[in-house]
């Protein structure tokens, strides 16, 4: 008994000295990291997110001294690793590959995975904008013949979605709600699948990211109709965008790394400044341009306000959608 109040003071003092004196902190920071980091990923392989951070864990021991391994998790929609990762100790060792489907979208709609109230965000690597894609054979060329084509056959329409209240998902309920056509929705575990469903014949329409499409569009397997962008992309500069197409949606794809709550801001600031400096070597520039993607880094402030913000707006999207 004695020894366990001896064990319970100690703990105690330390917590005070660390409340006294922040700067223990900041020592913690600098020894920061001494072992590798796991980084939780809950997607399937080759999807857009493992990519970019798959590009990043190239370089990531050149700036934190230690490597950091990518772990997948799959499962819920990304729901499972987020769980995971938000329950983890909180001292930077276990972090998650963050993104708008199972760290907005669905904490927003369906209240389950965490959100902007149960993790932190250390930093936004970038975005990617939402491309809708169709089969080379289809009846339709650009996306306005689509809808037309949609409009005369209600209810055929095969979409392909990352998963049910995902990014894509939220972009073609909002696309429905605007246009007025009856399709059918079919959600898929990740990114690439839904590819190889559109490659395979088995949907029509498939909303996706540029880092998961981009060697089929330029193959001219699938046609691009519509990015749901502000702006057109760089590498399919013929293809409009929403806005062009009188469509006002705008769903982004963002990546970021996320951290359990309670993580010390130190170490927060270390990781943060650390990605920073990897998204700024010339190989992962390289490496994430051939995705189709560029850098858009955000650090842990102007993030979090970001993802509070997209968080707070996919609530009343969904309140108008249900």
């Amino acid at each position: 008994m004695n020894e366990q109040k001896r064990i319970r003071g100690i703990a105690w003092a330390v917590t005070l000295l660390g409340f006294l004196f922040p700067g223990i902190a900041t020592v913690q920071a600098q020894e920061y990291p001494a072992k590798p980091i796991t980084m939780l990923y809950g997607s399937s392989p080759g999807g857009s997110h493992d990519l970019t951070f798959r590009a990043l864990t190239t370089v990531a021991q050149k700036y934190l001294g230690q490597p950091i391994v990518i772990e997948t998790k799959s499962g819920g929609g990304g729901a499972i690793a987020t769980e995971i990762a938000a329950k983890a100790k909180p001292d930077g060792y276990t972090l998650l590959i963050g993104g708008p489907g199972w760290n907005t979208t669905m904490p927003a709609v369906e209240g389950r995975s965490k959100g902007p109230d149960d993790m932190l965000g250390v930093c936004r690597i970038n975005y990617s904008p939402v491309i809708l894609v169709a089969r080379p054979d289809a009846p339709y060329k650009t996306f306005k013949e689509m809808l037309a084509w949609a409009k005369a056959h209600p209810g055929k329409l095969i979409y392909g979605s990352t998963g049910t209240w995902k990014t894509t998902d939220l972009a073609w309920r909002l696309i429905l709600l605007e246009t007025g056509i009856d399709t059918k929705n079919i959600p898929y575990e990740g990114g690439s699948k839904g590819v190889m469903a559109l490659l395979g014949g088995h949907i029509d329409v498939h909303g996706v990211f540029p880092p998961t499409i981009i060697s089929h569009i330029k193959a001219g397997k699938v046609r691009p109709l519509l990015i749901l962008d502000e702006k057109r992309h760089p590498d399919f500069p013929d293809v409009p965008t929403g806005k062009e197409a009188g469509i006002k949606t705008v769903v982004y794809n963002w990546r970021g790394v996320m951290a359990p709550k309670g993580t010390p801001r130190p170490i927060v600031d270390r990781l943060a400044a650390a990605f920073k400096k990897m998204t700024e070597e010339k190989s992962v520039i390289s490496t994430i341009d051939s995705f189709g993607d560029d850098i858009q880094y955000m650090g842990p402030d102007e993030f979090n306000k970001f993802w509070r913000d997209e968080f707070n707006t996919q609530k009343e999207i969904a309140r108008k959608l249900k």
